[in-house]
């Protein structure tokens, strides 16, 4: 049960929010998009408190959220998704870049429950990359994922990133979710705390002793040789 937790979403920032399997990651990320309702506290958005959060509202103004299922609907291929978001975000001619980048071309006529967990993460981020939101919650992107999907989900992360969207993933795949943070919140006991960098993050004793125990993560992009 969550009680006092937050979050924030900073532009060209991947935030990565950590803890154990039921400590409310994924419920405070519905909370933020409106699909779960707290029994106190409020949301900020774009400068505005939002008692009741709505997702149709907030993705108008510029938020992507994915879940564990991928932001796809089971009646279209990946193709019609693309070609829909492009249409719509008047995003044709970067659907080629889009593909490409994401590797996407030998699944494109299948719907989604004919694609695997990273299928599905990688076709979500393309979806992303189409809409360039201004902010981007995904929860668990790596959780279930083959070994050949992970590199893929991490550049696309890091390409939304690197154009200025506002990036919160959660997880407990410590290798791969250290790789490409910038900020970890260690989310436990109800509570969050605010451990600051990946390598700020892994020299907490607390989180270390409790979470991390003898493993060793990785530094983030901007961390090798600080």
């Amino acid at each position: 049960m969550l009680k006092a937790a937050s979050f924030r979403a900073r532009p060209s920032t991947i935030t990565a929010l950590m803890g154990r399997n039921g400590s409310g990651k994924s419920t405070m990320l519905k909370i933020a998009v409106g699909l779960v309702r707290p029994d106190h506290g409020r949301v900020l958005w774009q400068g505005r408190f939002l008692p009741r959060p709505r997702l149709h509202e907030m993705a108008r103004a510029g938020l992507f959220y994915s879940d564990q299922d991928a932001a796809l609907t089971p009646h279209f291929t990946v193709r019609d998704h693309l070609a829909a978001f492009a249409r719509v975000f008047d995003r044709s001619d970067d659907i080629d870049a889009v593909i490409e980048r994401l590797n996407l071309t030998e699944f494109l006529d299948r719907r989604p429950k004919r694609l695997s967990g990273g299928e599905r993460q990688r076709s979500s981020l393309a979806l992303a990359a189409l809409r360039s939101p201004r902010c981007l919650l995904m929860d668990e992107p790596f959780a279930g994922v083959a070994p050949i999907d992970r590199p893929l989900i991490a550049r696309g992360l890091q390409d939304l990133r690197d154009r200025g969207c506002a990036v919160v993933v959660s997880g407990h795949d410590i290798e791969d979710v250290f790789a490409i943070a910038d900020e970890v919140v260690w989310v436990t006991s109800g509570t969050t705390h605010d451990l600051g960098s990946p390598r700020q993050a892994g020299e907490h004793p607390q989180f270390r002793r409790e979470y991390l125990g003898s493993r060793v993560p990785p530094t983030s992009h901007g961390e090798a040789g600080a």
